[in-house]
């Protein structure tokens, strides 16, 4: 269809049909107008696309994640989680009590030695029963949890080093329990008594360092930002247990396309966008390493799922408090070498 505005009426606004139409004029401009903001609407979708393609083509950005310096905190010895003396956003100082683990095993053991005193099946026979039943009591615990893991091993639950150790603990037991009945003897005499006296003392030693490390503090001071396990968990040696957020510098995590692979190199100069629109600046610390898939947050509209050159930075401009925030979304823009020769700056 051909859109003229230079007809007839156009030309004699007040005149229609040799009628005389006040009005003509203004609605002759309105009439035109309408036809304006028709065209305009229909081309705006083309003119934003071409607008942000052509702000690409000279303008260097990238989606990138504000990372800040954590600790996971793993248990040192396979226990059972007592209590718990944090949540997540507390501020904890370096040496604070977290995590109160226990072994009943050792608990019981430790129990028993302490309360042990020195003495022969004739003159304290009810202390020997209650020792020997003690004994008796640990080996069959290990000896169940021993054939427990063996099932699991079998099904597919568990390791082989866990049925490994489980097994050396068991013959840990065993040992124990004949070096108790051996003490006993009859012709055992007081030089016997004395290596069994240091058997115990060393063992008791043994496990009081053994308990304090269940014990766990904060190796520095920091908030806690992730608590990953609750109270009751039986947990083994090396499971995580908390996440620390420590007192060092944020970082950046950029997300460059591999064709601007030119920026990532160590020391290049950039502007971080963050989401109240202020800019500060940064600087890359090491060139681009791997190439990781876009976190979905990150990704634009419209668009396939696609992978970009991980490159660390850091902030030479400090960094408001309120946005020390880990894995926050900004925007990160570098300057076009092509355009700042020309005197531009994009």
């Amino acid at each position: 269809m051909k859109i003229r505005f230079h007809s007839a009426k156009e030309r004699n606004p007040t005149q229609d049909n040799g009628l005389e139409v006040l009005y003509g004029p203004g609605k002759r401009l309105a009439f035109r107008l309408r036809w304006y903001a028709i065209v305009l609407l229909v081309l705006f979708p083309a003119l934003w696309l071409a607008g942000r393609y052509g702000l690409d083509m000279v303008r260097i950005e990238a989606p990138a994640l504000v990372r800040l310096p954590t600790l996971e905190i793993r248990a040192r010895q396979a226990g059972r989680v007592q209590a718990l003396h944090v949540q997540v956003g507390d501020h904890v100082q370096a040496q604070s009590p977290l995590v109160d683990m226990d072994n009943p095993e050792w608990s019981l053991r430790l129990a028993l030695l302490l309360g042990e005193e020195p003495a022969t099946a004739a003159g304290q026979p009810d202390l020997v029963t209650r020792n020997r039943a003690a004994l008796a009591s640990l080996v069959q615990r290990a000896r169940d949890r021993a054939a427990s893991t063996r099932a699991l091993v079998d099904g597919g639950a568990a390791t082989r080093g866990e049925l490994i150790e489980a097994q050396n603990q068991l013959n840990s037991r065993e040992a124990e329990l004949l070096a108790f009945e051996r003490s006993l003897l009859g012709g055992a005499g007081a030089s016997e008594a004395d290596r069994y006296a240091q058997q115990r003392e060393a063992e008791r030693q043994w496990l009081v360092g053994q308990m304090d490390n269940l014990k766990v503090s904060a190796p520095e001071s920091g908030r806690v930002v992730e608590v990953l396990a609750a109270e009751g968990e039986n947990v083994g040696p090396g499971t995580p247990l908390l996440r620390l957020e420590r007192s060092g510098p944020a970082q950046l995590w950029i997300y460059l396309d591999p064709k601007d692979v030119e920026h990532s190199s160590p020391g290049a100069r950039l502007e971080v966008r963050l989401p109240d629109g202020r800019w500060l600046g940064a600087e890359v610390i090491n060139a681009a390493e791997s190439a990781n898939p876009l976190p979905t947050d990150l990704r634009k509209p419209f668009t396939s799922p696609t992978r970009g050159l991980l490159v660390p930075a850091r902030f030479t401009e400090p960094l408001a408090e309120e946005w020390r925030v880990d894995s926050l979304p900004v925007r990160v823009r570098f300057p076009n070498e092509r355009f700042t020769l020309l005197g531009m700056t994009l």
